[in-house]
């Protein structure tokens, strides 16, 4: 995360001395297709630093769109048999998680009115990662996960089109400053290529895995605390498919002359 905020840094920089305007909000995902058989709505926050072309360019914006956001954070008590005797059972933490980086650009329909319609188109990099975390039992007899956190990553080039509108903000009797500022309301088709990602919309038994399904075993090391013995066991299942998402957003502009 550190180099999206050295970027919202930079860009920032130069907001007061040109056509620039800020924008952070609120991001809901809906997976589509195949996708949306094994996540839930992916909750997002977002950043956007555009800029506004001079002359008889001034109806399109250019700029950069940030986002970090969660499909999944759930904690679930699994029993792990180990066929010998050994059982340990402990809490698994599952957290999913979602960053985008996007080039944006939008061309306003209408321009200086208190409702300004949009269409845009985004181009850039998602990427999905998954941290598990296996709770120690503390138990002398039992086992402890060897394998933490960033268990699965995988990132694809993105990109998006769709409309909006901004929504002046002397509309809600708000006092017209030396900036302008705007609701922005908008509406992305999202797609990408294939990526792999944890099933968290089904979180499996540990003793009972799924048979017959798409998804590819995802496997934790455990070490026997007394008999330093190693063992695996699934603890979530891996699909692919493509990227795929609409998404509904909700920002606050400050604009900067």
């Amino acid at each position: 995360m550190k180099y999206i905020y050295s970027v919202l840094f930079l860009l920032t920089g130069y907001a007061a001395t040109a056509q620039f305007s800020i924008s952070t909000g609120y991001s809901l995902g809906l997976p589509g297709q195949e996708m949306k058989k094994n996540i839930n709505a992916l909750h997002s926050l977002s950043a956007e630093v555009m800029y506004r072309l001079p002359g008889k360019l001034n109806r399109v914006q250019a700029g950069i769109d940030l986002g970090w956001g969660t499909y999944a954070n759930e904690q679930k008590k699994q029993t792990f048999d180990f066929g010998n005797g050994d059982i340990t059972e402990t809490f698994v933490n599952y957290s999913s998680n979602v960053v985008q980086a996007r080039l944006t650009a939008r061309v306003f329909l209408l321009e200086d009115k208190p409702i300004m319609p949009y269409v845009s188109g985004k181009a850039g990099y998602t990427k999905f990662y998954s941290n598990i975390f296996i709770e120690d039992p503390h138990d002398p007899n039992g086992c402890k996960a060897l394998d933490q956190s960033n268990i699965i990553k995988d990132g694809t080039f993105s990109a998006a089109y769709g409309a909006g509108f901004q929504i002046d903000w002397v509309l809600f009797g708000s006092r017209r400053g030396p900036g302008r500022r705007y609701i922005d309301i908008s509406v992305n088709n999202s797609s990408g290529g294939k990526i792999d990602y944890i099933n968290t919309k089904k979180l499996i038994d540990a003793n009972n895995p799924p048979v017959g399904t798409d998804g590819k075993p995802l496997t934790v090391r455990f070490i026997n605390a007394s008999t330093q013995q190693i063992h695996e066991h699934q603890v979530a299942e891996v699909y692919t498919t493509p990227l795929r998402m609409l998404e509904f957003k909700i920002s606050a502009v400050f604009g900067f002359n």
